[in-house]
């Protein structure tokens, strides 16, 4: 873990949150693809991750860079918050 003197740099409090930020974003946006059928199978549906498919993801499909951005974006804040509040609070002892 990341020391707690590090993260009195507010540039280590923002890169940790950008990189918490893209990890939740990307495991947790899904893009589904339709499977080939495969021996007279009715069909089956693959969930796929958006950071696996960059592709996809810049060409918005199923608006998964919209959720990717949204994602991001406050999972970003949120851990920028509590870094925030952890430093106010090691400042303070």
């Amino acid at each position: 873990m990341v020391s707690m003197k590090l993260i009195h740099k507010l540039s280590v409090r923002i890169a940790i949150a950008l990189v918490i930020g893209v990890l939740f974003a990307g495991a947790g946006t899904k893009i589904t693809y339709t499977c080939a059928l495969v021996d007279g199978a009715q069909g089956c549906t693959s969930f796929e991750k958006a950071i696996m498919h960059p592709n996809d993801l810049l060409d918005n499909k199923q608006n998964s860079l919209v959720k990717f951005s949204t994602t991001f974006a406050l999972t970003s804040l949120i851990a920028f918050a509590i870094l925030e509040a952890a430093s106010r609070a090691q400042k303070r002892k």
